[in-house]
């Protein structure tokens, strides 16, 4: 089964030529997320290109960016997903977005820029990610020598001018409740962690996006952590000083997401969503990730990720250690799309 591309101006409304749904088909009963109806219940507002701003009472605790445009047949369009960017950070600190990146960040911070490369090649969108990211944060001041960036290429490093994690682990072995491991040694060398995983389905936890991006990542043995469906240990790891201590911003590349078979990226099992979700609260964020994938996943008739048990259980448990919240009643989405 195949998830057809997001339309552009080209795009037909007939049946996709795989035989599966209809583009418009897919939009509407996907309940995409330009919908008019937030999570949390609010009527989000439709932005132009001058949004409005939240108040700071009001600020969200996760922002969804949407655009038709940013995932063409040539890869990503850089300029659309910049603009995506910027106005993520703005409506989550209510700051234009060099301001907003002062907030998040200290001027002598070195960053990590935390990527995934599972799934990398097929998804295709990891380069442009980061070139924009770097362009975003150098224009805030945040010079791209004092950014460490993990699990991209060596090209994508020196096009952009940024460091290569050192290898290897901390001699330190850590207990975190549920087990004991090294962490990796890049984190001694960061004051400041940017997050940005996939939205993927996993084969081991039920999905993958913040947390795992982060915790199996993290530890010198990820296998010994994978039992009872990876909890409680995802959110044990995070939730380590040493780790959740330089957390500062989580930026879930939905651009094309796996919604089946993954942590592999296959074509067939990949969704063109044109999604950036930002937030500080990475619980928050993977359970609005959880509903995006169940979204096209009932669409195309596959049983969601939440069964008849619920939502996969790491996020209870990591919720339990303070990461964040579960509660998708009182999650503040804010949706925009451009």
């Amino acid at each position: 089964m195949t998830a057809d591309r997001l339309p552009t101006e080209e795009s037909h409304d007939g049946p996709s030529p795989n035989g599966g749904l209809s583009r418009r088909d897919f939009l509407v009963r996907s309940a995409l997320v330009a919908g008019t109806a937030s999570i949390a219940g609010r009527t989000p507002a439709v932005l132009a290109s001058q949004p409005s701003q939240p108040p700071p009472e009001q600020l969200p605790d996760v922002v969804q960016v949407r655009s038709n445009e940013v995932v063409t047949l040539r890869g990503l369009h850089e300029g659309v997903l910049l603009d995506m960017l910027n106005l993520l950070l703005r409506q989550l600190t209510n700051r234009p977005p060099a301001d907003a990146w002062r907030t998040i960040l200290h001027p002598d911070d070195v960053i990590g820029l935390k990527f995934n490369s599972s799934g990398a090649d097929g998804l295709g969108t990891t380069d442009s990610l980061m070139r924009v990211l770097v362009q975003s944060l150098t224009d805030a001041g945040f010079a791209p020598e004092r950014m460490i960036a993990v699990e991209v290429s060596a090209a994508i490093r020196a096009e952009t001018r940024t460091l290569a994690p050192i290898e290897g682990w901390n001699e330190r072995v850590l207990d975190f409740g549920s087990g004991t491991d090294q962490l990796a040694a890049w984190l001694d060398r960061v004051t400041a962690i940017i997050n940005v995983p996939f939205l993927k389905t996993h084969n081991i936890a039920g999905m993958t996006a913040c947390l795992k991006n982060l915790s199996h990542a993290l530890v010198k043995h990820p296998a010994q952590f994978h039992a009872n469906a990876c909890s409680p240990y995802i959110g044990d790891i995070v939730a380590l000083p040493a780790i959740r201590s330089k957390l500062r911003l989580h930026l879930v590349n939905a651009l094309r997401v796996v919604f089946d078979g993954g942590p592999s990226a296959v074509e067939e099992c990949i969704w063109d969503a044109g999604v950036l979700l930002g937030g500080k609260d990475p619980v928050a964020l993977d359970c609005v990730g959880l509903q995006l994938i169940d979204r096209v996943r009932m669409a195309l008739n596959l049983p969601p990720i939440s069964g008849p048990e619920g939502p996969p259980a790491y996020l209870a448990a990591a919720a339990d250690r303070g990461l964040g919240t579960d509660r998708l009643h009182v999650i503040r989405v804010h949706k925009a799309e451009i």
